[in-house]
């Protein structure tokens, strides 16, 4: 079978935005010959680490395992991330291909480190202690990237942007020039990053919607120099949208002073017994040494008492009934609009956005996917169906449409692949 399909997910990218893109030059052509879903339902939380597996997988988190962008632990002064494709419980598309004897590439996909049918890989990952980066690399990817990662490591500044973007693409480039995989994902971040630090309207990041049209721009370049570009469907997709926030309310702070949480004196957790692992709009709470029902009568009374942040308590159980969430966490707490879940053992209960965290920033996301603004899914290339639109679907149908491209499906899975699409012949 000589034909490639190329993953592009654009972090944060929203429908609206759109009519931005088509003024673009390369975004534009693709917007002109491509069939596109205009409004994909996210998964719970709307966070970049669980959306990206659910499109890996097909699945939602309660299968696939990837609850948050990081794992809980109140004793660590770091966010140690789901960088390592172990944490994934279910096949991946990668999986399904390489079954299927297709090659493989992955240039910076969330949750994708190590991943063993992953051909070509450079991974998703940094460390909060840059001077082990080279080594960390070197243990996650493949050895056949070793020389891209090495040819490109010093566009990194750590996870910041531009400077990750800018490592991303060269390293997705040389993989197709090199490699042309017939399977690609590449993941691309500053849109999310420009969302997070100036507002979630698209008017406020028309520079980065510049920025990722040239990127997109480049990828194109790549697959025609390795002259496979019109054996080449594009795939073009994103995770979730953000929103504004007015007010970040620090319900550990509560728990510190109901006792719940102890502190050292010089401010970290010595002990704890009930702790808000934030996911921005939402929030994942863990109990130790209490009962359930004990645990539900005190987030009921913060609830009562601060109704304007909080909007709703759920039980595991009910958020997996809900919204197919669940994990080694007690309860799930949904903010009221523009109210975010915030870090503080001290201080003000309520204080103002504005951090280095994208968690506790001007926009952000975790909220609950009815709330939106929802994604697109587009494809161009010579399977697309030009001109056709979907109004809607959800993120598990993409790994599925995604695989019909080959002739293939996806078993014991969430979604279902979209139709209309895709050209039947």
């Amino acid at each position: 079978m000589d034909k490639h399909v190329l993953v592009i997910s654009i972090d944060a990218m929203i429908t609206s935005d759109l009519e931005e893109f088509k003024k673009r030059k390369n975004m534009g052509e693709i917007l002109k010959k491509c069939a596109l879903v205009e409004s994909v339902h996210s998964i719970y939380p709307t966070y970049t680490f669980p959306c990206h597996t659910t499109i890996m997988t097909g699945c939602y988190p309660n299968k696939h395992g990837v609850v948050h962008n990081d794992y809980f632990d109140p004793f660590l002064d770091y966010e140690k991330w789901y960088w390592y494709s172990h944490a994934i419980k279910c096949p991946t598309m990668l999986d399904v291909a390489k079954k299927a004897g297709l090659s493989t590439g992955c240039a910076v996909w969330p949750v994708q480190a190590q991943a063993q049918n992953a051909d070509y890989l450079i991974s998703e990952i940094w460390n909060p202690f840059s001077k082990n980066a080279d080594k960390i690399f070197k243990e996650a990817d493949t050895e056949n990237t070793d020389h891209i990662y090495e040819k490109n490591k010093h566009l990194l500044d750590g996870n910041k942007s531009p400077n990750l973007d800018n490592f991303i693409l060269a390293c997705c480039c040389d993989i197709i020039k090199e490699f042309k995989p017939d399977l690609m994902f590449t993941h691309l971040v500053y849109l999310d990053d420009q969302r997070h630090s100036c507002g979630a309207e698209t008017e406020k990041i028309l520079h980065a919607i510049d920025f990722i049209d040239n990127e997109v721009g480049q990828i194109i370049n790549a697959l025609k120099d390795a002259n496979i570009y019109e054996k080449t469907d594009i795939v073009i997709l994103s995770d979730h949208g953000q929103r504004n926030v007015d007010a970040v309310f620090n319900i550990n702070k509560i728990f510190v002073d109901k006792g719940l949480i102890t502190l050292t004196s010089d401010g970290k957790v010595k002990d704890w017994k009930m702790f808000s692992h934030s996911s921005s709009f939402s929030t994942q709470i863990h109990t130790k040494d209490m009962s359930l029902e004990e645990a539900q009568k005190v987030l009921d009374e913060i609830k009562e008492q601060y109704p304007q942040y909080i909007e709703k308590v759920m039980t595991t159980k009910q958020a997996d009934e809900a919204y197919h969430l669940s994990g080694d966490f007690d309860f799930v707490l949904e903010a009221q609009d523009h109210v975010i879940f915030g870090p503080a053992f001290t201080g003000n209960l309520v204080s103002l956005p504005g951090s280095e965290s994208y968690k506790y920033d001007k926009g952000t996301h975790g909220y609950a996917p009815e709330k939106g603004p929802n994604p697109p899914f587009i494809i161009c290339g010579p399977s697309a169906k030009i001109g056709a639109r979907v109004p809607c679907a959800r993120l598990v149908d993409e790994a599925p449409t995604i695989m019909s491209l080959f002739g293939l499906s996806m078993d014991n899975i969430d979604g279902h692949k979209i139709e209309g699409l895709i050209n039947d012949n």
